[in-house]
């Protein structure tokens, strides 16, 4: 059966099973029941994953929605040596000594808010955010304690292809936001964010909804979201991952080609195993965008902690322990 190269693919999977593991391990995935989109070429997706194995199983449908598969299987790898960084990057930030080291610029009532820490060995970033700690960057009521990278050294313009790669755990401190009843409580902790400030959503972000909903429409735990068409009232597609798991790593690999047209599209890997296959556009008509890593949320009186290690952004392909 042939794939639609405009439908998404979304696989279904527990992330308990794909975590409990330090940066470097790689992941093989026995069988599965997704379809890659046309763009990822099928060497780009040998030297990604060596072990993906996909059998094709895509239904119909339109453009940047997404295709349920069954339930993968994934079971680890021996732990990878760590690796220098690839070749190909062209932007690397290990975090080993600050962060403005690396060109991140911090975004917080209090400077210092970002912390430099050791994690079981790697060297990472922790974002924390006190009560109060709101009217940060245009975040009205809500709180941030954020890193940015410019426009420039992300390289976030029309017709620009990217492989990035970057990891996330949420510690003892993080704190779920709470559940959304009449206000839609919600967590951001790495976004794409476009060039142009006013209303609306970042191109691509790694949301940390709550834990627990009131109802279906309200969403819960890790997704991906992207947003296109117009900014003040962009149209979204969201790519469920699932619950937020403490304590491990969350390492994200993304390809990415940065356009305003149906030429568009985002790939996203979450320790090796793909959620996320989206066509389309994937800036607004005339602008570009820059890296965020981040600690961003609905105000809910307690402090919380969300831990960065390693960003890359590389011309070739990237594997989930590129830089470790």
């Amino acid at each position: 059966m042939s794939c639609n190269p405009n439908e998404s693919t979304l696989l279904e999977v527990d992330p308990r099973a794909l975590l409990g593991r330090e940066p470097g391990n790689a992941f093989a995935i026995p069988s599965s029941t997704a379809c890659l989109a046309g763009a990822i070429r099928p060497t780009s997706v040998a030297l990604l994953l060596a072990a993906l194995s996909l059998t094709a199983a895509c239904g119909s449908g339109g453009g940047g929605g997404s295709v349920a598969a069954s339930p993968t299987v994934v079971s680890p790898m021996e732990a990878a040596p760590a690796a220098e960084m690839p070749s190909g990057a062209a932007f690397s930030c290990a975090f080993e000594s600050t962060f403005s080291d690396c060109g991140f610029g911090e975004q917080a009532t209090v400077a210092g808010r970002a912390t430099m820490v050791n994690v079981a060995g790697v060297t990472a970033v922790r974002l924390h955010t006190e009560p109060g700690d709101n009217n940060v960057a245009g975040s009205g009521d809500n709180e941030r304690n954020d890193l940015t990278l410019d426009q420039s050294t992300s390289d976030g313009y029309e017709g620009k292809e990217h492989w990035w790669a970057h990891s996330v755990r949420f510690p003892d401190d993080y704190v779920d936001p709470p559940m959304s009843d009449a206000t839609w409580n919600f967590g951001i902790v790495a976004d794409f964010h476009n060039t142009t400030n006013g209303a609306g959503q970042a191109n691509f972000q790694v949301n940390a909804m709550p834990a627990a909903a009131i109802s279906p429409d309200r969403p819960t735990g890790l997704s991906f979201k992207i947003a296109y068409g117009n900014q003040t009232s962009p149209t979204e597609q969201t790519f469920p991952i699932g619950p937020v798991v403490r304590n491990v790593w969350y390492n994200f690999v993304y390809h990415v080609n940065w356009s305003s047209g149906s030429d568009g599209y985002f790939d996203a890997w979450v320790n090796g195993v793909q959620m996320m296959a989206y066509r389309g556009p994937t800036l607004y008509a005339g602008q570009g965008v820059y890296f965020k890593l981040a600690n961003y949320h609905t105000a809910f009186g307690q402090p919380s902690s969300v831990i960065h290690a390693r960003a890359i952004r590389s011309s070739t392909p990237l594997e989930v322990s590129a830089g470790f």
